[in-house]
């Protein structure tokens, strides 16, 4: 895999200077025909009359899902994203096991005991995708991120639905192969070319080394995302930035990629 430095002047001009932007209010919302929750923040000057990019949010294991969603609205910067954060059951251990995590009902449970976790996923992120869509004039296509257990959803959503991403940047991920289709999609040439990106730490070291779980879980996708016609992986290094979900730099790239 190629391995890329964030020492590139395009990208540390694009780092903004959060002291000087306002703090964003979070809305809750319930997907359109559907339970799952979700968090949005919309960027400053937000209006219903142009189309706005929009950033999927899957925070770690802790699932603080609050948290996740203003720092990477502070990340935003002054930048057009709308920041998006599903309540999401697969960013983790089983959730059932975890459910003060949420706020989910019961009646919510035992729709999910019937249907299963990863069908609550796949389902709820097709209606809060179509919600977005429609409430906040967000692009057709996402991009998505996540770091460590959040890796489990963006990385199936990548391999599950390309269609619908514009980009993916994952933070030393976790990746066991956790509901994703066993169908090797075909390889439509739009696909291929999806810029994917890992992002770790330098000082990060149990992220990276050779043989930790972090790493040997990413080297299993890289592998399996390129038998299925992806081109576009690069490993990413940020100076002297240790383990996290790395906001600030993630933002920073993604916004290289909505400019002409």
């Amino acid at each position: 895999m190629q391995r890329i430095s964030l020492l590139l002047p395009t990208l540390l001009v694009a780092l903004p200077v959060f002291a000087q932007v306002p703090a964003h209010p979070i809305e809750a919302r319930t997907a359109a025909g559907h339970p799952m929750h979700y968090l949005v923040s919309l960027p400053i000057g937000w209006n219903s009359q142009r189309q706005w990019p929009a950033v999927v949010v899957i925070p770690d294991a802790y699932r603080h899902f609050e948290e996740a969603t203003r720092d990477f609205s502070a990340a935003r910067g002054d930048r057009p994203f709308v920041i998006v954060t599903p309540l999401v059951l697969g960013g983790g251990g089983t959730a059932q096991q975890h459910m003060d995590d949420f706020d989910y009902s019961q009646a919510v449970w035992a729709r999910i005991a019937t249907e299963g976790n990863c069908k609550f996923d796949e389902d709820g992120l097709s209606s809060v995708l179509s919600d977005v869509h429609q409430r906040f004039h967000t692009d057709d296509k996402v991009f998505m991120t996540g770091w460590e257990a959040g890796g489990h959803v963006v990385l199936a959503q990548l391999l599950n639905h390309p269609e619908r991403i514009r980009a993916v940047a994952v933070s030393t991920p976790n990746f066991a192969g956790r509901c994703v289709n066993d169908l090797v999609p075909a390889r439509d040439p739009v696909n291929l070319g999806i810029p994917v990106r890992m992002f770790h730490g330098s000082l990060d070291s149990a992220g990276t080394a050779q043989g930790t779980p972090l790493n040997s879980q990413w080297r299993r996708f890289d592998a399996l995302a390129r038998s299925r016609g992806y081109t576009d992986l690069r490993d990413v290094e940020a100076p002297n930035r240790g383990h996290g979900s790395l906001s600030e730099e993630v933002m920073a790239w993604f916004a290289t990629l909505t400019k002409p």
